[in-house]
């Protein structure tokens, strides 16, 4: 009968990551493997140990192996050897890789280990279980999704099988680790795991290889603060398009009829245009400059303006404060339609225009600039201004300092369950 074979579980992952404690919570025995708080790896040689259930039509064997990263040499050549003997003695298995957490962030040497060892055999993905150990309670809302996430990222492995375990702090919750494990490896098939060269690692690169998987880590969690960001920042504009109030006309600026340039027409030098009553109806000696040059010194101040305001704006968020988000909303808008506008009038054929000591451009720039000082005087005391723009694509993320602050919702996922371990 197919419930008499004998399938393998193997438990992967570096020393201190809770690999025997989880071992002994499948086996429901605390006995079963030696498992204690240790700076140094506790298993140092390979332990099986029968489950005595079976699990859907199949019966296991529990693998209990040294982790792979170690200080020296010799020992990670011991270590590397034993996990290929334990795919040796049962090649048709489930694999179970454990990561373990610091302040919530995924450590880098186990990331270097899962590398190393799955570049060796490929594991399929539904006969892989990954599981972040020993994580808090308290945790974030959205802890569980945005690190699914990252892993899947950082391990380029699309698997469903990720779990989340907290520390166990009673029997209870030790009992819901067991039903955890056994319902995560009900729904995974065992697979004949194929070696494809051996496991290779050195002493003297593991230090690199952590600094790049670092490295790589930082960039995908600020890429997910920066993508965070945009999202808020975008929700708050649409909340604050939908309060039923129009948005206000920038007066301040020149409006169509006052450029009173269209596509088909030129300015006429000879009779006053409306153009040439709002700057001046005096006659001077004039310069003639090309739109073109108009256009991108005014699409310049707007952009430097626009990039104030939209950082004044995400400041603003932390507050929750609604007028003053209104307002900046609708300076933002007032920015973007005047941009199209302009963009709409000179971008067609050449045009030309008037330029004097009064000039309508000079006049435009002054009206700008009030319009401008204007509306930052009228900001509400007590907000902080600071002159240095963020930038989210360049954030370090300290290992003892990392924050998930997000509002986002758990992952829906059924997988994604948060029982408790040691």
């Amino acid at each position: 009968m197919e419930s008499e074979i004998k399938y393998g579980l193997i438990l992967l992952g570096n020393s201190g990551v809770g690999k025997s404690f989880l071992a002994n919570r499948l086996l429901n025995d605390d006995q079963a493997f030696e498992s204690r708080f240790s700076v140094r790896s506790v298993t140092r040689h390979t332990e099986w140990k029968d489950m005595s259930a079976a699990i859907g039509n199949h019966t296991y064997s529990v693998a209990n192996i040294p982790g792979l990263v170690e200080a020296n040499q010799k020992l990670i050549d011991e270590n590397r050897q034993e996990i290929m003997n334990a795919f040796e003695q049962h090649p048709c298995a489930i694999v179970l890789f454990v990561f373990g957490n610091n302040n919530g962030r995924i450590r880098d040497e186990d990331l270097v280990a899962f590398m190393r060892i799955n570049g060796a055999y490929e594991f399929l993905p539904n006969s892989m279980i990954l599981i972040i150990n020993g994580i808090p309670s308290n945790r974030p809302s959205d802890y569980d999704k945005k690190t699914t996430k990252l892993l899947q990222e950082l391990t380029h492995i699309e698997t469903t099988h990720i779990y989340f375990i907290e520390e166990a702090t009673s029997e209870t919750s030790k009992n819901k680790i067991h039903n955890l494990l056994r319902d995560a490896i009900a729904e995974c098939e065992p697979n004949v795991h194929k070696k494809k060269h051996d496991i290779k690692l050195l002493a003297d690169e593991i230090s690199r290889l952590k600094k790049e998987s670092k490295y790589r880590q930082d960039q995908l969690l600020a890429q997910q603060t920066e993508d965070e960001t945009e999202e808020n920042f975008n929700s708050t504009l649409d909340s604050n398009s939908n309060l039923g109030q129009p948005l206000s006309q920038p007066t301040e600026y020149v409006t169509q009829e006052k450029l009173n340039l269209n596509s088909d027409s030129t300015l006429d030098l000879d009779e006053p245009s409306s153009q040439q009553r709002f700057t001046s109806t005096s006659k001077s000696e004039f310069d003639i400059i090309d739109s073109d040059e108009l256009f991108n010194e005014t699409m310049k101040n707007l952009n430097a303006e626009y990039n104030l305001t939209m950082e004044e704006l995400k400041k603003s968020e932390q507050n929750r404060n609604t007028d003053a988000i209104k307002q900046l909303t609708d300076h933002i808008k007032m920015q973007q339609d005047l941009r199209k506008e302009l963009r709409n009038q000179m971008s067609s054929r050449r045009q030309v225009t008037e330029k004097h000591s009064d000039s309508f451009y000079q006049t435009m720039k002054r009206k700008l600039f009030e319009f401008s000082n204007t509306f930052w005087h009228s900001k509400p005391h007590g907000e902080h201004q600071s002159c240095q723009p963020s930038h989210p694509k360049n954030l370090h993320h300290d290992n003892n300092e990392d924050n998930f602050d997000s509002s986002s919702s758990r992952p829906s996922n059924s997988h994604h369950k948060n029982p408790t371990s040691n």
